[in-house]
């Protein structure tokens, strides 16, 4: 009988990277789910505090957003390079150093930008001439430390591949107490200081979260010590210099990219009054769902990517990339089509004048699935520690919105800033895609990439067109465009051939949960 050849390493590697992309992205998809309260929180608080009030309190977040995106100074995306880097090779004190630089930079910056926030906040308000302007930005700064160290903790505990406290934390945890906390104070105190108090209360309780996961997961090294070592003559540097040499660049490209994210939101307070800020700040936050599926990759894909960089294995670097972005689009294009089709229904669930923003919607979705499909390539590009090329890369995209903002907004209003903020990040995803193509010779594509979007645009046909085009009542269009989404893009994806990682993930699934083998 012949003996059983061992499987070889790179067979084993790719089935370990398969099981950590299905049990890290499905933990992170819980996260998602169970963040949906965030999604539920904007038309409850619009309700409760009402839309002027609401959309000086999204204006207040999008000008925070930037500042919250540089306060990690990159460290957050530091980690996720280093810590997986420094793991692979068995370098300890350089994974201790990593996450000891990442706290204490995030710390001090986040700490200098939020008091500059509270300064400027008068100015800006009198440069508005609206003194809720100010409200909202200095009950919102004192968050900015806080959420900082949440996304500089959680990103510790992802590097060490561990999802679980992401769900936890970041999952549960904070869109829930904001969603409480908002409905309480809606009640009490249904005023826009009220509602910026509810977010600062529930950032704060999410850190002291945020701090007991990290301590849980680096059991093996001592928060404590790792954060403030005892020091010793001869003994090794406080902070990872090359950690910050690379996260500074990072910190600055992160800063832009805020900018190509909010700046619709910010001119639009500009052009327009609070009421239309309101209604757009709705919309964008409702699209927002649609890229979710691919933050709860990013995570997972960007520590086997730097493995893989680390140990110069272009092979499981080309396979994770395909792997991770075919699951990203298959998961996306479903929850983007049901969003496209029952977009109405969804801005139902906001104040009446929230419906005029379909189209709106509409056009930011298609911003999100170009991120959310194509978003993981830029992971290469971090993960090989290029931060040069990120800081360029986000500068063009934001520079090009910033433009077409001031372009279209006057003219178009809505729908001009949604059309700019879709366009540019349509353009940094295609930068992206050619920089990885001539760099390192990989692309995300495959058969499986390209069956979902086919897929996707056979049901989007026959629910928004065909089904529109036939005279139903509203109830039974409603459920035959429900039934065409929710079954017609499995059947169809079925239908054009599962692949072989697919496969066998339905199949361990129907032994856990029927029992003996599939049919």
């Amino acid at each position: 009988m012949p003996m059983e050849q061992a499987p070889s390493p790179a067979a084993t590697d790719r089935r370990q990277d398969v099981r950590h992309a299905a049990v890290g992205a499905g933990t992170n998809f819980l996260a998602i789910l169970a963040g949906l309260s965030e999604a539920a929180f904007h038309p409850v608080a619009a309700h409760l505090f009402g839309t002027a009030f609401y959309g000086f309190y999204r204006w207040g977040v999008s000008c925070a957003e930037p500042l919250l995106r540089l306060s990690p100074l990159g460290t957050d995306k530091g980690l996720l390079r280093h810590i997986a880097s420094h793991r692979v090779a068995g370098e300890a004190e350089l994974e201790q150093r990593s996450l000891r630089t990442a706290f204490w930079l995030t710390l001090a910056a986040s700490g200098v930008l939020a008091l500059l926030a509270f300064l400027f906040a008068g100015p800006l308000a009198a440069l508005q001439g609206k003194p809720e302007v100010a409200t909202a930005i200095r009950f919102l700064a004192p968050s900015l430390p806080c959420s900082a160290l949440i996304l500089v903790l959680i990103s510790a505990t992802m590097a060490a591949k561990t999802m679980r406290y992401n769900l936890l934390v970041r999952g549960i945890a904070q869109p829930f107490s904001l969603l409480l906390l908002a409905v309480l104070l809606g009640v009490l105190v249904p005023t826009l200081a009220g509602l910026c108090a509810a977010h600062l209360l529930a950032v704060a309780l999410t850190a002291a979260l945020a701090f007991w996961a990290a301590a849980r997961v680096f059991r093996a090294m001592p928060l404590a010590r790792a954060l403030w070592p005892a020091s010793a003559p001869g003994s090794a540097p406080f902070f990872h210099g090359e950690m910050v040499r690379f996260s500074l660049l990072i910190g600055i490209s992160e800063f832009l990219n805020s900018i190509l994210q909010r700046t619709d939101i910010i001119l639009i307070a500009f052009f327009a009054g609070p009421e239309k800020l309101g209604i757009y700040a709705g919309a964008e936050a409702l699209s927002r769902v649609a890229s979710n599926i691919r933050y709860a990759f990013d995570p997972v894909v960007s520590p086997v990517l730097s493995e893989a960089l680390r140990q110069k294995d272009m092979g499981r670097l080309r396979y994770n990339l395909r792997l991770m972005t075919r699951w990203t689009t298959i998961i996306t294009v479903p929850l983007l089509l049901a969003m496209i089709v029952f977009r109405n229904e969804l801005l139902r669930f906001f104040p009446q004048a929230f419906l005029a923003a379909g189209p709106v919607l509409v056009v930011l979705l298609f911003g999100h699935l170009v991120n959310g499909t194509l978003g993981l390539t830029g992971w290469v590009i971090v993960m090989a520690g290029r931060s040069r090329i990120v800081l360029i890369n986000n500068l063009v995209s934001a520079s090009v919105n910033l433009a077409l903002c001031c372009l279209l907004i006057p003219r178009m209003g809505l729908l001009g800033a949604a059309l700019s903020s879709a366009s540019s990040v349509a353009l940094l995803q295609t930068i992206q895609l050619v920089e990885v193509a001539l760099l390192y010779r990989v692309h995300p594509f495959s058969r499986g990439f390209f069956k979902a979007l086919a897929a996707g645009a056979a049901v989007l046909l026959l629910a928004e067109f065909a089904l529109g085009a036939v005279d139903l009542p509203s109830l039974a269009r409603l459920i035959l465009r429900a039934v065409v989404v929710l079954a017609g893009y499995g059947l169809i994806l079925v239908a054009l051939g599962l692949g072989a990682e697919e496969r066998e993930l339905v199949r361990k699934f129907w032994r856990r949960v029927f029992g003996g083998s599939r049919p």
